[in-house]
């Protein structure tokens, strides 16, 4: 019975409250919702207003780059608002089939195991709930914070548990299949990959690691590995270089590197002490029950993604690194409900772990406005296509995240973590933030200046105060002299004739 509250509390009940609508304002639930959905938002809009060779070729945060952001999750939003859903329902209807898609996926792959519907709740609260006091800014709980604002995550994580599946029959299975159980076994793996790369990568290492790590088993058990996962490997090495040359070249130039001192000098603890911290007594007791119980092959997979995590850096954004090992935090669990000595005492344990992210749960952010969102439709209804925007540094503006209209840049953030930063585009924006009567572009412009600031206290004051930028908003004293083209929800917009003119 608990399986099934906790399955209908995230499908049914979490996502309409997730994100809503009180007082003309549309609210998001938890920090991260708050400042990941504004980009597949904008994902979104752009598969709205674009056509599809568009939603590669435009780049919603920099103008006149590739779109090189993994954004296939956002494609089924953007084709709802086409048929015409209401902003909120196009965006989250695909948020619950997703989480249905990963209930499946874990209720299969528990259930081969044999555990009992109860042990699949307490392992699926302990996985997606429990969390530190000290977690905050790092992994304080895995829904709120990952899962929830990645979405694309849902997908992956899920294929993940298939590809588990796949190998640990390999390592089982005691018959020779056919050549066309071979053939297909290898294109479900590869489409995996492929599906891995479009809508969120991180989860790649962690399908190598799961994947080479079983490798090593069955050539132990069995002295050969099987020629499907071979020809797997060496076809997703093929997708995976290509998609880094053509689409990832900026986010992972130079990545990943040796740095095995990131933790010290992103968040001020020792590697040795970081996952004791973050990932706690769910982390270690996983890890205890693996010694314990010889379950070497889940130990393996699991301290070898520790140690990837601690001493690489596998792109710009350290955070980032936290999205590999999500399985490594599931496993832990498995294997504490698994081994528990005290059966009647584990809802007790799960609901300890859980207790620090109850306050996440009432803390919500503000999106946008139904001003904002209208200002939004009436320019892109009414803005030429040769036209680029020039924005304020700010997450939740309204034109990136509800137009396809090309921004010159958009937050200083999204660029860095993107490796945009210093892209001539965004150093121009920059500069036009000083000097918005002076400087011209090619092209016309849409200067679109909000008249009450741009950044919440969140912002300024908390773990993105060094991100956002030296420059946070137009300096109005040089917008005065001219004409404003609009205005509304708080902003003026003004038109700039660029060298080519209008």
């Amino acid at each position: 019975m608990l399986l099934y509250c906790i399955i209908f509390l995230l499908v049914v009940v979490y996502w309409p409250v997730s994100m809503f609508w009180e007082q003309d304002i549309l609210w998001a639930r938890g920090i991260s919702n708050y400042i990941d959905w504004p980009v597949h938002f904008a994902q979104a809009s752009k598969v709205h207003y674009q056509s599809f060779i568009e939603w590669y070729t435009h780049n919603p945060f920099v103008y006149g780059a590739r779109n090189t952001y993994p954004f296939w999750a956002d494609v089924p939003s953007g084709l709802l608002l086409r048929l015409g859903l209401p902003f909120k329902a196009a965006f989250l209807i695909p948020s619950v089939l997703f989480t249905i898609l990963f209930f499946y996926c874990t209720y299969r792959f528990l259930k081969k195991r044999s555990f009992s519907n109860n042990s699949m709740a307490a392992v699926l609260f302990l996985f997606l709930f429990a969390s530190m006091p000290t977690g905050e800014g790092t992994q304080p709980q895995l829904w709120l914070n990952t899962f929830s604002p990645n979405r694309s995550l849902l997908i992956t994580f899920s294929l993940l548990l298939v590809v588990y599946d796949i190998f640990s029959d390999f390592l089982t299975s005691q018959s020779v299949p056919n050549l066309k159980t071979r053939a297909m076994t290898w294109f479900k793996l590869t489409s995996i990959t492929l599906v891995m790369c479009m809508t969120h990568p991180h989860t790649l290492l962690s399908t190598a690691v799961l994947a080479t790590v079983f490798s090593i088993a069955i050539f132990i058990k069995k002295r050969k590995i099987p020629v499907e996962s071979i020809a797997w490997a060496i076809t997703s090495l093929a997708i995976i270089l290509t998609f880094k040359h053509y689409l990832w070249s900026e986010a992972t130039m130079g990545y990943p590197i040796f740095r095995p001192n990131w933790t010290q000098e992103r968040f001020a603890i020792s590697p040795w002490m970081f996952w004791p911290t973050y990932g706690g007594v769910v982390y270690l007791l996983g890890i205890y029950f693996g010694i314990v119980k010889k379950r070497y092959l889940e130990l393996a997979i699991i301290l070898i993604l520790t140690t990837l995590h601690l001493l690489f850096q596998w792109q710009i954004n350290e955070y980032d690194n936290i999205k590999n090992t999500l399985i490594m935090m599931f496993l832990c669990t498995v294997l504490i409900v698994e081994f528990f000595p005290f059966k009647k005492w584990l809802p007790v344990f799960c609901i300890i772990c859980a207790l620090p992210s109850l306050k996440e749960w009432t803390e919500i952010y503000p999106l946008a406005t139904r001003e904002e969102m209208a200002l939004a439709d009436k320019l892109q209804a009414e803005t030429p296509k040769n036209y680029v925007a020039i924005i304020d540094s700010r997450h939740n503006h309204p034109v990136p995240m509800f137009t396809s209209i090309p921004v010159m840049a958009w937050w200083d953030f999204y660029s860095w973590t993107l490796g945009l930063r210093n892209n001539r585009e965004t150093i121009f924006r920059m500069e036009m933030l000083r000097k918005p009567r002076d400087l011209t572009f090619k092209k016309p412009l849409l200067v679109i200046s909000r008249d009450d600031g741009s950044y919440s206290d969140y912002e300024t004051s908390g773990r993105f105060k060094d991100l956002t930028g030296v420059y946070l908003q137009f300096d109005k004293s040089e917008l005065k002299d001219l004409p404003v083209f609009d205005e509304g929800a708080g902003y003026k917009v003004y038109r700039k004739f660029g060298i080519e003119g209008q």
